[in-house]
């Protein structure tokens, strides 16, 4: 009876300091919430706080965000979004900065993979040799033949399925591929869909293939195939965690941190924010590195 009561005692205890630990609410697109999970455990213990993710299309959280939506920090998949909430003065000041930069893969589902026609044979030489990048011939040619259905994230919402459209046009590969496309809500909904099989190719973040690439085989479509995709954090004007907000985005920005992106899936930054002399301060203050 007396071990009963002591356990009992013990997880009241911790549960009670489970609650007393401080929440910062982040919402973030959802091709960056595999990293952003990958991290989190490491970044609580770092700010003594647990972090509340939401994950959504970047679009759809902007707008809940100009809804009256509660989030300390809005992490979104392009820099469009953040310029917006800037300039409509939902931000604290200084707080628009850049903290990675996406990438994209074709993700191929593994029956359509192991078919034998040329296209899908010289996927399989280039994964088996260990060569893990698209080139423009290879593109062409895996997404130019046959009849298959391509999935990528509504371009009107998710910045990874808008670079995902351009680079088709770029190629000239939209004519072809615009009656076969698959829309998802966003990048977890659309891994999910080619998990379904309601596609048999998808354009997704390299991040999302890499957390999540069972069932199919992915190559890394290099960076200047399409647009940039700029990924920028906001820390929302009327968030109570500023402190901790800005210990979020001080952390994201970290040299190790950003090299731990790299393998996770997204190239480094160049520099913080519109400008590398800028930073934010705890008060919101923009001050430069010179002070």
């Amino acid at each position: 009876m007396l071990k009963r009561f002591l356990l009992c005692s013990l997880l009241l205890l911790l549960a009670g300091c489970h609650r007393d630990r401080p929440e910062l609410r982040v919402a973030v697109d959802a091709g960056f919430q595999p990293a952003m999970e990958a991290l989190r455990g490491d970044f609580e213990a770092q700010c003594n706080c647990l972090l509340r993710v939401t994950a959504g299309s970047s679009g759809l959280l902007y707008s809940q965000i100009r809804g009256g939506e509660l989030f300390d920090v809005f992490l979104s998949g392009d820099m469009a979004r953040p310029v917006l909430l800037e300039k409509a003065g939902f931000i604290v000041p200084a707080s628009r900065q850049e903290y990675a930069r996406g990438q994209l893969a074709l993700w191929v589902s593994r029956q359509l993979s192991e078919k034998k026609s040329a296209g899908f044979s010289t996927l399989n030489a280039e994964l088996a040799s260990n060569r893990t990048e698209l080139t423009p011939r290879q593109l062409i040619l895996l997404l130019g033949k046959g009849k298959h259905r391509l999935v990528i994230a509504d371009p009107q919402l998710a910045p990874d399925g808008d670079a995902a459209v351009k680079m088709l046009k770029k190629f000239r590969l939209w004519p072809r591929l615009k009656n076969r496309m698959v829309y998802a809500g966003h990048a977890g909904h659309a891994q999910i869909l080619l998990h379904q099989g309601e596609g048999e190719m998808g354009v997704i973040p390299y991040g999302q293939a890499l957390a999540s690439g069972r069932g199919g085989q992915y190559m890394r479509i290099p960076a200047h195939f399409h647009p940039p995709i700029h990924h920028q954090l906001v820390i929302l004007r009327n968030t109570r965690e500023r402190s901790r907000a800005i210990q979020l985005l001080q952390y994201l920005q970290s040299p190790p941190v950003q090299a731990r992106l790299e393998s996770l899936g997204y190239l480094a930054i160049a520099g913080t924010g519109d400008s590398p002399d800028k930073a934010i301060s705890p008060d919101g203050a923009r001050v430069t590195n010179s002070e």
